[in-house]
């Protein structure tokens, strides 16, 4: 599936999310939807990011590079790096195995 297509019916997958949200949690009428949305909107937002951090370390794991997360979320390889300082850079332990960095990448609301 094109990028553009999946772009397509990701937004529209959350755009019926967000609206289902909002009537479930706030119970949005008309006059406050757009508000409701917006909260539930912010709050996705994060929870993707948070799984993409994680989706990341785990690729990483697995033994995807740079490049290969750039790819998967449209950014460079120097974006990927940027974006996950410290992910890939494997470090050596006393018994000579190499080992995944201790840091995370934890990202703050």
């Amino acid at each position: 599936m094109p990028d553009d297509e999946l772009s397509m019916l990701c937004a529209s997958a959350v755009s019926e999310l967000a609206g289902k949200m909002a009537h479930g949690l706030f119970g949005a009428d008309p006059e406050t939807d757009h508000l409701a949305r917006l909260r539930v909107l912010a709050h996705l937002q994060w929870a993707v990011a948070q799984q993409c951090d994680q989706t990341a370390l785990r690729a990483a794991s697995s033994g995807a590079g740079y490049p290969q997360l750039g790819q998967a979320v449209g950014i460079t390889r120097q974006g990927a790096r940027r974006r996950w300082p410290g992910l890939i850079a494997a470090r050596t332990d006393r018994s000579g195995q190499t080992a995944r960095p201790s840091s995370s990448t934890d990202r703050s609301r």
